[in-house]
C-alpha cells in the first residue's frame, strides 16, 4: 500500500500541508556487496526500500515489512547507520511533509537475493547494484543512504551517523 490508512484519514483533515512524519529504509547487501534497489512508481528514480511505520510499529519492523512487501526480500537487520530529519519533500498528487528518516543496513544470502522481485505497485523494477555502478536516475537519498551503509559494513563499532 503506497499511503498507509493513518496518512489517508490526516490528509482527508488537512489535505496537502506539510506532515512531520517518521520514516524508514533499509540499504540490503547481498553475498556479493551489491545493494538492492527499486525503481519508484512514483517518481522513476532508484531507491533503497523505504516506507512509513505504522502507529505502534517498531522501526526495523517496519523496514523489514516494507522489504518483503516490495521486493519479496526479508533480510536480517545488521544496525542503524543513519538518524536523520530529510528534506521537505512533495508527492506528484501535492502531498507535503518531512521524513525523520531511521536508515537500517541488512543483509541477504544468495537464496534471499535470488527471490528479489517487483512486489506492489510501489515499484516498476527491482535490483541488485555493485554500489560502485549504481542506475541512473537513482535519488539522492540513495546515494547518501548507501555510502552510510558501506560506512557501517567497514566498521560497524563506529556506530550510526547523525547530522548534527
Amino acid at each position: 500500500m503506497p499511503t498507509p490508512d493513518f496518512i489517508v484519514s490526516l490528509r482527508a483533515k488537512i489535505g496537502h500541508d506539510q506532515l512531520w512524519l517518521p520514516g524508514v529504509s533499509v540499504v540490503v547487501t547481498d553475498p556479493e556487496g551489491r545493494v538492492l534497489l527499486g525503481r519508484r512508481s512514483d517518481t522513476g528514480l532508484w531507491a533503497v526500500v523505504s516506507g512509513i511505520p505504522e502507529p505502534g510499529e517498531q522501526p526495523a519492523v517496519a523496514a523489514l515489512r516494507e522489504c518483503e512487501e516490495e521486493t519479496g526480500v526479508v533480510p536480517e537487520i545488521l544496525g542503524v547507520i543513519a538518524v536523520e530529519a530529510e528534506k521537505p519533500s512533495q508527492f506528484p498528487n501535492g502531498d507535503r511533509c518531512v521524513f525523520m528518516s531511521i536508515d537500517f543496513v541488512a543483509r541477504v544470502d544468495a537464496a534471499g537475493a535470488a527471490a528479489s522481485r517487483v512486489g506492489d505497485e510501489e515499484s516498476t523494477a527491482v535490483g541488485w547494484f555493485d554500489p560502485g555502478c549504481l542506475p541512473e536516475p537513482i535519488a539522492d537519498s540513495a546515494r547518501r543512504r548507501i555510502a552510510a551503509a558501506q560506512a557501517w559494513l567497514a566498521n560497524p563499532a563506529a556506530g550510526a551517523h547523525f547530522h548534527l
